[in-house]
Parts: structure tokens; C-alpha cells; sequence
């Protein structure tokens, strides 16, 4: 289909080659940069495809998992964590580009496992990953994201056998609250992992509004690159089944995510894209109680134009601040 640039999103093909962009790629943020510097006004594309792994693909990963249990395994008998295994790991992990559609349908419909804290760091790595290229950071920040998440929950190695648990004492409540520095502390005195990578891993349970923990920060005390790991390693958190709570949908995930100011709104509107939340025709619910169907994209994937069912009214959410999309039905 051929639509105006304003209304193209992160994570559809292109059809038709435009200036030095061939046909075929999947936009980034950084192929609409350019699109807009160059004053493009009208591109062919295809609206994004929800896919799955193939039972080869889901076998590889299968062997990262248990690849990254044996460094699990490792940390658990106080063996200290070993920067180059983490380096190596991860360049396996990110070596194919595998759509973020595929990633999330395999880590929800996983069944559920004592020690999720393994899963759950892949699974956090490949989201995070995902977000940061789709919105065009440079490789390093996309690896910074992937290593972090090897090593951010390296602590609770030291507390494994009651990790999985829901009431804990104070002293165990007070270690959860303090792993991100704890792991953080764990790393090895190196340059690469001292800088930015040290930073992700002691915020990620932090949040925008000074909510998160361990040290309360605000989104001003953040370092730049953190706010997305938080999107992704709360969405991770959210969607993945645990002991003691049924996992959320992606979209439930996504919508209890979006309606608090703690996450970061860039990244949570990239998220939705990628996974194709948004697509036309989806029944929806609008805070004013209508229901309706997508009709139209605006400039922006989060306020698309709504048709209501009787098909009376339109309503184009980026004009409406006082309405917006709260589920899908």
C-alpha cells in the first residue's frame, strides 16, 4: 500500500526502492530520518507481519538457554562471572536478526519454570535489542543492552533457591531490592563493562517517576540508554508466567505499561509498532466507552483514526487529547 510518510511506522517493509533505501528492508527510525530529510512525501510499503520461529530457529535458541544455565549454574557455586563468556554469548545471541513478533511468542508460551531468571535474561536481551534497533542507535548501545541483561541478574544466582518464592523476610526482601547493585558490583574491573553497561544493569528496576528501586532515581539521574532496558525488562517481566501470578498478554503488558508515567512513552510506542498492536481493522475500546475499529494511521502508531461500530462516527485520536485507546477486544 502506498502511504504518506507521516503515517508510516518503525518495522514496515518497504516495497518500492526510494533514493538509496532498496526494497525490502524493514524501516528503522533512522531510514525515516532520512526519508524526512530528503523530503519524501509518499512511500510503498507493507504493514507488519506477526510471525513465529521455525522448529530450527526455536531449537537454537533452546541451546542459548542452556548454554546461558551453564554460566547460570557457574555463578551459583561462586565462581565469579567471566566477561568474555558474556561477550561471546551475546554476539552468538544477537549473530541472526530475528523479528521481535517471534521472540515474544516463544518466551510467552513457554511453560512455567522455577529458575525463570534464565529465560528471562534472554529473553530481555533480544527485546531490548529489538527496540534499540528499531529506533537506530548505533551497534554498541544495541550490544551494551545484550550484555547488560546477561549480567543483571547475576545475583540472584546467590539466592536461588528461594528466588522463585513470594513472601520473603526483611533481610530477603532488603537483598531482592538491592540485586541490581549487587550483580552490578559482580562485574569484572573492566573499562567495557564499568561505563554504560554497569549503569543499565543498577537502573533497571528504577522507573521515570522515582517509584523504581534501588535508589529511587528520576528520569533527570537516568543514564540516556536506560529508560528502554526498564520498558524492556518490565515487559519481559510482565508477559512471562511466575509462581505466584498469571502472566499478562503482550497487549495487557503493553496497555498497563502505557497508562503509567514511570516507562518511557518513546519506547513503549516502538514496542507497540513492532508487534503490530495497531493494525488496521482491530476492534478497539476507547475511553469515552466506544467501541470501533482502526481505521486509519496518523503520525503517531498510538492514535490512530477510530471508526465506531454503528460506523456513524470517526474519531482521529491525534486530534482528541481527551480520548484515547485504553484495550483491544
Amino acid at each position: 500500500m502506498r502511504l504518506n510518510l507521516s503515517t508510516v511506522h518503525v518495522g514496515m517493509t518497504l516495497l518500492s526502492p526510494v533514493s538509496s533505501l532498496e526494497a525490502g528492508i524493514h524501516l528503522t527510525n533512522e531510514h525515516l530520518r532520512l526519508l524526512r530529510f530528503l523530503k519524501v512525501e509518499e512511500i510503498d510499503v507493507s504493514p507488519i507481519e506477526r510471525m513465529t520461529f521455525t522448529s530450527k530457529e526455536e531449537q537454537i535458541l533452546c541451546g542459548q538457554v542452556l548454554q546461558y544455565e551453564k554460566h547460570y549454574n557457574q555463578w551459583e557455586e561462586r565462581i565469579a562471572p567471566n566477561p568474555y563468556e558474556g561477550l561471546e554469548f551475546i554476539h552468538h545471541l544477537f549473530r541472526q536478526d530475528v523479528p521481535l513478533s517471534a521472540v515474544v511468542h516463544f518466551f510467552t508460551h513457554q511453560p512455567l519454570r522455577k529458575n525463570h531468571v534464565i529465560y528471562h535474561a534472554i529473553y530481555r536481551a533480544l527485546v531490548a535489542r529489538a527496540l534499540s534497533k528499531y529506533r537506530g542507535d548505533e551497534h554498541q548501545l544495541q550490544f551494551d543492552y545484550g550484555i547488560a541483561s546477561y549480567f543483571a541478574d547475576a545475583s540472584y544466582a546467590k539466592i536461588r533457591k528461594w528466588s522463585h518464592m513470594r513472601y520473603f523476610t526483611k533481610m530477603e526482601r532488603e537483598l531482592l531490592y538491592q540485586h541490581p547493585l549487587v550483580s552490578a558490583s559482580m562485574l569484572p574491573s573492566s573499562q567495557i563493562l564499568r561505563g554504560r553497561v554497569y549503569q543499565l544493569i543498577a537502573e533497571h528496576h528504577e522507573r521515570l517517576d522515582g517509584s523504581g528501586f534501588p535508589k529511587r532515581l528520576t528520569e533527570r539521574e537516568l543514564n540516556p540508554a536506560s529508560p528502554l532496558f526498564i520498558v524492556a525488562d518490565r515487559f519481559c517481566q510482565l508477559t512471562a508466567p511466575r509462581t505466584f501470578r498469571k502472566p499478562l498478554s503482550p497487549e495487557e503488558a503493553y496497555f498497563y505499561m502505557w497508562q503509567n508515567k514511570a516507562y518511557d512513552g518513546e519506547a513503549l510506542s516502538l514496542l507497540a509498532t513492532l508487534l503490530g498492536f495497531y493494525e488496521m481493522g482491530r476492534s478497539v475500546l476507547l475511553s469515552n466507552g466506544i467501541r470501533g475499529t482502526i481505521h486509519a494511521y496518523t503520525n503517531r502508531v498510538d492514535q490512530p483514526v477510530v471508526v465506531e461500530a454503528t460506523g456513524e462516527t470517526e474519531y482521529d485520536l491525534s486530534r482528541l487529547n481527551e480520548i484515547h485507546i485504553v484495550s483491544f477486544l
